[in-house]
C-alpha cells in the first residue's frame, strides 16, 4: 500500500492467512500446508499458527486491515460449527464485502509474498486490475459490476464438510490474475475480480452471486449464516441438507 504514501513504519509481520482463522481451521489438532511452490509436489508441511507471515504492510495499514481478519474468523468459526454440530438453531450474521475484501487481502500477500505457483513454477503475482486494488480493499463500491463472490455449486452436489481453505489463482493469457479459485470448508466459490463475462468465464453461468444466506439443515435443527450486501440486487440463499456423518 505505499502507493498511497501514508505508510507508518516499521514494516510488520502480516499472516498470510489470518492467524485467527488458522487457528478456527487447526481446532484442537494441527495447522498444514500444501501446494506452495516451495514445498514438494504431493509434500504436506505442518507450521505453527503464528509462522505463516510475510513482512508485506506497515504498521498502520495492518490495523487499520485488520477488521477484515475479524469478520474473517466470525465467518469461518460460525461456518465451521454449523457444519460440524447439530446444536439448535443458531444464526450468525457477517458482511459479504468484508469477507471478499478478506479473500482479496489474503490473494494479495500470497502474491507479493511469493507463494502462488501453478504446479511448481512460482507466478509473478501481478494481479489485473493492480492498479485498483487498493480501492478495492477500502471501499466495496469500487469493485467493478458484477465482480464479488459466486458460489459454483449446484442443486443436488454433495460436500465433504473438511476444516480447509483452498486457494487456486486463475490467470488469463499474460499471467495476470483475474479471478481466485476456492475451496472453503468443502464449500466450491469463485472471486471474480472482473467485470463479468460470460463467455469468458462458462462456468460462471447459473453460479449463485454473492449469496445472501448458507442454511444448514440437520434432522433436529436448522443454522443461518447470513451474509449482507449493499449493491441494491437480489441474493439467492445456499442451501445444505446434511446427508450423513462421515468417520
Amino acid at each position: 500500500m505505499k502507493e498511497l504514501g501514508s505508510c507508518v513504519a516499521p514494516i510488520s509481520g502480516e499472516h498470510i492467512i489470518s492467524e485467527s482463522v488458522i487457528r478456527v481451521l487447526k481446532g484442537d489438532g494441527d495447522f498444514s500446508i500444501a501446494g506452495l511452490p516451495w514445498l514438494a509436489p504431493d509434500e504436506e508441511k505442518i507450521l505453527a499458527p503464528q509462522s505463516l507471515r510475510t513482512n508485506c504492510l506497515c504498521t498502520k495499514h495492518n490495523s487499520a486491515l485488520h477488521p477484515l481478519d475479524d469478520a474473517a474468523q466470525y465467518f469461518f468459526a460460525s461456518l465451521k460449527s454449523y457444519l460440524e454440530r447439530d446444536e439448535g438453531m443458531r444464526h450468525a450474521l457477517v458482511s459479504g464485502h468484508d469477507l471478499e475484501r478478506w479473500l482479496l487481502k489474503t490473494a494479495k500477500a500470497a502474491a507479493v509474498s511469493k507463494n502462488l505457483a501453478r504446479g511448481r513454477t512460482p507466478l509473478a503475482g501481478t494481479f489485473s486490475r493492480d492498479s485498483t486494488i487498493l480501492d478495492m480493499l477500502d471501499d466495496p463500491r469500487h469493485w467493478p459490476d458484477g465482480a464479488g463472490l459466486y458460489c459454483i455449486m449446484n442443486a443436488g452436489d454433495r460436500m465433504l464438510n473438511h476444516p480447509r481453505f483452498q486457494l487456486q489463482p486463475l490467470t488469463n493469457t499474460q499471467e495476470d490474475i483475474e479471478a481466485l479459485a476456492l475451496s472453503i470448508l468443502g464449500l466450491g466459490f469463485v472471486l471474480l475480480l472482473e467485470p463479468l463475462d460470460v463467455s469468458k468465464y462458462p462456468f460462471l453461468r447459473g453460479a449463485k452471486y454473492r449469496p445472501g444466506r448458507i442454511v444448514i439443515s440437520y434432522p433436529r435443527s436448522t443454522s443461518w449464516l447470513t451474509m449482507s450486501w449493499e449493491d441494491g440486487k437480489v441474493h439467492e440463499e445456499l442451501t445444505m441438507q446434511h446427508v450423513r456423518g462421515v468417520p
